[in-house]
Order: structure tokens, then C-alpha cells, then sequence
């Protein structure tokens, strides 16, 4: 690190990877940083630089890194940081010091007993909850749920569901077995029986017989409804309770959506028109089957498919794991699924096309189609993604509201990626003053925000 570059980070100011330290003589809290965000994104602390970011740096005396090292023994499990000396220069031998760690692979991380967690630019004590989540991480590649023994014999799996689960990803080109392979073959092959042979949770969460199940398994299945309203207090209209495996489940949750949402025919590039729900049915398809790859099922309760009057809800129990947040839906992102057996037997299938993109996917159909994007929301015991239906949008929290026809061009424009607001105007041949407008009312609706100043600010849509 160079001097100018802790100048640009002094001027950035203190954030969630980022906290200043006037002296080393704060090291106890630094340490008690640098455990915060082994927890997190990992960081870094900078000695040298006070608060309000002004850099006055420090004399680096013989035992300084190695006080800065020894109060590093204290976080456990043991992780010493990254130490960075950068000298100032005109400052008289004046240093400044960078301690960093990634994000940590053992979490969680304590510091003198503690479990410390980062918010913003501030460090605070690890909720109770959040040490059980990162504890259930670091023990996610040998110890998941779908990977248990199901108590279950062969006689609790759908026969004709794994054949023709076998026929689909062989003519998907996705199979990892032959065409003729038994249904044991095919479940080994997955990965889906256990250490004694007998199929696992993951196997009858995917094939099992609905008959045969006797409520071992409450969390399979999902609820259903059709709301008159844009509230869940308001009327119901339709209201479905299935408990099927995951397979049964998503064909049942789709037919549902067929049925009730609207249906549009154009004229496509062919001779033949093309039908699709106003919902395009891959964006529906990707929703349900992340809803049901990516739930925890070891939480209580169903998937909860919501059709609302302004949006479909597709809700699943369960965090987001592994530091991933709403935010990180938007973007190009890594693959961590919490059931990567059972997830990958619905890409064989070709029910989800590739993994870690699917968000992505959803987010560019719809604005091809015209639709507003979707919105994803994180609480402690859910994740819901909520898609508008056509002439509706969805500010980051997943509530709808009412544009007019510029305010929807606008947000249109602004799905494609940032713009100025002279490049909206002339994208969409609109005058400029109007699109400030137009902007202010929608920055005020909390649908889009400003980045920059003046003539190098842009425009773009906000993001949970």
C-alpha cells in the first residue's frame, strides 16, 4: 500500500472494512476489531490516521508489530493478520501501520471470549443467533441436513419420480449415470443415500411418496394463495395447502401460477404468436425453485407462494448464508448453497439453468419484458423475493407503489445500469427537466439515488 493509497481511504472515511486508529496504543480495541471482521468481509485497521481521517502517522518503534502480533493471540480460533508498514514522507520517519485479515474460513471468531460483529463503522457484540448460524457454516460440508439418514426405506421413494428424473437430465445432457440405471443407482450417483446404502433426507425431500412420508416430514410442501388486495390481511381468494416433495411441490406451485396469473399473446419472430404469463413463467420457474433449493429445512415452516394484487411473494425459511446479502443478489455473486445436493439434482434437471446466476437471470427477463425488477428481502427467519406484476413497482422493502409513465421509463432505463440524467433525457427523448423531476419524485419514493456531484453524478436504482 502506498501512501496515496491510505490517503483515498482516509478521505472514504471508517466503514465496515475499514476503521482508523490514531496510535498502536489502541490495539486492544483494533484486535477487537480485526475479530469483528475475520466474521464479516474481512478489513482492515489503519494506525496513523485519527478518526476524522486526517493521517498523522507514527513512530514504529522495535517492539511495535510485535505488540500489535501478541494482541492478535488472543483472537481464536488463531488468526494472525497482514501487517503493512507505509512510511509518510516529509513526516520524519513518521510510519503508517495496516493490519488486515480476510473474511475468516473458521468463524466465529472471538476476542478475549467474545464474538464481535461489524455494523456500518461501528464494532458490536455478535448477536446469539448469528454465533449459531456462523457455527452451523463452518460444519456445512459434512454435517447438512440432506445429508442424514431419512430413517426411510426404498419404499418411501417415488419410483416414477426418479425414472423420469433420470430421463430429463439424460436429455439434458446433465446426467451422471446411464440410461437404464436403477433407482439406487441413480440416488448413489447423486449422492443421495446414506452410509448404510438407504436413501438420505435430501433423497426423500426430492422423491419421496407422499403416502409414506406420516408426517416425519413437516417442512416439505409449500402454501399457496391468492390475495384480493396487496396486503396479506386482505381477502383470500384461493388458498392451497400441498405436502408433496420438492418436485411435486414446484410442479403444483407453477400450475398455480398459471392459473391465476394473466396471460398475454404477441406476436414473436416467427410465424407462430407466443403466449407467456404476464410474469414471464422462467422468472416464476427460477423464484420457486430457489425458494426450494436454497430453504433451510431444518427451520419449521412451508414455502409460501403469495399472489398479490401488485406482486408475486415467493417466501422460504432460512437465513442467507455465508455473508451473502440481498444487496449481492444484484451482482455477479459466488454459488454457496446451503443444499448443494439437492440443488444441483434441480440443475440436472434443468429446472434451474446455472448456479449463482439465477437472481441475475430473473432481474434481466423482466426488464425485458417491461416489468419492474425484482425485489429481494433478508429477515432472521426468512428470505422472500417478490416479482411486480405488470404496471407495478417495488421499492427496495418489497411494498409497491404508483409511477407515472415517465417515472416508469425512467426506472426502466435505470435496470440497464447507471445514467446521468442528460443521458436519460436523451435516451428517453424526454425534456430534461421533466426527467429531474421525474428523478426527485422517485429518489423521494426511495426507488432510485444519486451518486457523485455535479456534472460527475449519476443516477441509479436503490438496492436494500
Amino acid at each position: 500500500m502506498t501512501p496515496e493509497e491510505i490517503e483515498r481511504l482516509a478521505q472514504r472515511g471508517e466503514s465496515e472494512t475499514v476503521e482508523f486508529k490514531a496510535t498502536t496504543g489502541q490495539r486492544h480495541e483494533a484486535v477487537k476489531t480485526l475479530s469483528a471482521m475475520l466474521n464479516g468481509r474481512g478489513g482492515q485497521v489503519i494506525f496513523g490516521v485519527n478518526p476524522k481521517g486526517n493521517v498523522t502517522g507514527q513512530q514504529v518503534g522495535e517492539d511495535t508489530l510485535t505488540d500489535i502480533t501478541n494482541a492478535c493471540q488472543e483472537i481464536h480460533p488463531r488468526y494472525p493478520p497482514s501487517i503493512d508498514r507505509v512510511p509518510l514522507p516529509d513526516c520524519a520517519g513518521r510510519e503508517v501501520i495496516v493490519a488486515g485479515v480476510p473474511s475468516g474460513t473458521r468463524k466465529p471468531y472471538a476476542y478475549r471470549g467474545r464474538h464481535y460483529v461489524r455494523a456500518g463503522a461501528a464494532t458490536l457484540d455478535m448477536p446469539e443467533e448469528t454465533q449459531l448460524s456462523l457455527v452451523l457454516e463452518r460444519v456445512h460440508g459434512t454435517a447438512r441436513w440432506e445429508l442424514e439418514t431419512s430413517g426411510l426405506g426404498f419404499e418411501a421413494v417415488d419410483e416414477r419420480e426418479v425414472q423420469q428424473f433420470r430421463d430429463d437430465a439424460i436429455a439434458a445432457g446433465r446426467a451422471a449415470f446411464d440410461a437404464d440405471a436403477s433407482v439406487p443407482d441413480v440416488l448413489l450417483a447423486l449422492g443421495l443415500l446414506d452410509g448404510e446404502g438407504l436413501p438420505n433426507r435430501g433423497a426423500i425431500a426430492l422423491f419421496g411418496r407422499v403416502g409414506e412420508l406420516g408426517g416425519r416430514y413437516p417442512t416439505l410442501g409449500c402454501r399457496l394463495v391468492v390475495v384480493d388486495g396487496t396486503e396479506l390481511a386482505d381477502e383470500l381468494r384461493d388458498d392451497v395447502l400441498v405436502n408433496d416433495n420438492v418436485y411435486a411441490s414446484l410442479r403444483k406451485a407453477m400450475a398455480f401460477c398459471d392459473r391465476h396469473l394473466s396471460w398475454r399473446t404477441q406476436i414473436g419472430s416467427g410465424l407462430q404468436s407466443e403466449t407467456d404469463s404476464e410474469i414471464p413463467r422462467a422468472v416464476v420457474r427460477e423464484a420457486l425453485a430457489n425458494a426450494f433449493g436454497h430453504r433451510d429445512y431444518a427451520v419449521a415452516g412451508l414455502v409460501q407462494v403469495r399472489l398479490y394484487a401488485d406482486r408475486l411473494e415467493v417466501s422460504s425459511p432460512g437465513q442467507l448464508h455465508f455473508g451473502l446479502t440481498p444487496a449481492d443478489l444484484y451482482v455477479p455473486h459466488s454459488s454457496h448453497p446451503w443444499n448443494p445436493v439437492m440443488l444441483g439434482c434441480l440443475y440436472r434437471r434443468g429446472i434451474v439453468e446455472q448456479l449463482g446466476s439465477g437472481t441475475l437471470r430473473m432481474i434481466r427477463r423482466c426488464a425485458e419484458e417491461g416489468l419492474g425488477r425484482p425485489v429481494f428481502v433478508a429477515g432472521a427467519a426468512s428470505v422472500a423475493c417478490s416479482v411486480p406484476r405488470w404496471g407495478h413497482w417495488l421499492r427496495p422493502d418489497g411494498t409497491s407503489v404508483e409511477v407515472s409513465k415517465l417515472e416508469a421509463a425512467v426506472l426502466s432505463a435505470l435496470i440497464v445500469g447507471p445514467a446521468s440524467r442528460g443521458e436519460l433525457a436523451d435516451a428517453l427523448m424526454a425534456d430534461a427537466a421533466d426527467v429531474r423531476e421525474a428523478l426527485v419524485e422517485l429518489r423521494e419514493m426511495g426507488l432510485v439515488r444519486v451518486e457523485g456531484h455535479g456534472r460527475g453524478s449519476f443516477w441509479l436504482l436503490d438496492t436494500p
